[in-house]
């Protein structure tokens, strides 16, 4: 059973503590609560349930894209870039450090693979540094890893099972060289592309209407198999 709370009460507890989040970090309340809001709205593409609507979390080194961004965009090129010189600073450091296995770390959970996890998201940039160095699965921590879930297009309910460890266990040099890969393809597919155009995101099952550089409608795709692949075409439609 799950005893009744007061929602209101819930939200302005939520609204003190990101207030507190942005003193403690040098933001204005307003540059918090905007990238909280992005933030908010990919979380919410990915969630199949009203879990949490709000959360703490000092974690903001990490610029979060608007929710209306398309995949594909000649803006992706550019970001895929900048990622690309991040991600090469990351590599040159030494890289992240691996979790170790838990059974799904969750928000109250105390565990010695915490430590390893809040150390590999501050190096992704999804958890601030000052956030602490505990065992503890805080807050700040569930924070962290909903934001890393919300920008690998995971289910972001800030628990971390078997696909979030997956992810996060990616060394940086793998992600690096993905991302050097994948910068050559978004740069044959994102020119000329015109005002206005469907893609469909295969490896992702999404397909998505662009309207002047928005994504103005997005929907579940039917996607094929390894024995089975969906044709890669390029075509007018009507």
């Amino acid at each position: 059973m799950t005893a009744p709370f007061d929602q209101g009460t819930l939200s302005r507890r939520v609204l003190l503590r990101r207030l507190a989040g942005a003193v403690a970090t040098g933001l204005t309340v307003s540059q918090a609560f905007a990238q909280d809001a992005a933030l908010q709205a990919l979380i919410d593409q990915n969630l199949d349930s009203d879990y949490g609507q709000g959360f703490d979390s000092t974690s903001r080194t990490i610029h979060m894209p608007k929710a209306s961004l398309p995949t594909l965009s000649p803006a992706t090129v550019q970001h895929t870039e900048q990622a690309i010189g991040q991600f090469e600073g990351i590599v040159a450091r030494g890289g992240w450090p691996q979790v170790g296995q838990a059974d799904r770390m969750r928000l109250g959970a105390r565990h010695p693979a915490v430590t390893a996890l809040r150390q590999r998201l501050t190096v992704s940039g999804d958890l601030d540094a000052h956030a602490g160095s505990s065992d503890i699965y805080d807050s700040y921590v569930e924070a962290g890893v909903r934001r890393f879930q919300a920008r690998h297009g995971l289910s972001a309910d800030g628990i971390v099972k078997e696909q979030t460890l997956k992810a996060l266990n990616v060394p940086a040099e793998v992600r690096l060289a993905q991302l050097r890969t994948n910068v050559v393809r978004l740069r044959s597919l994102s020119g000329n592309l015109g005002n206005r155009f469907v893609v469909c995101n295969i490896p992702a099952a999404r397909i998505e209407a662009i309207e002047g550089g928005v994504a103005v409608s997005r929907h579940t795709a039917v996607a094929g198999k390894v024995d089975r692949p969906s044709p890669d075409i390029n075509s007018k439609i009507v």
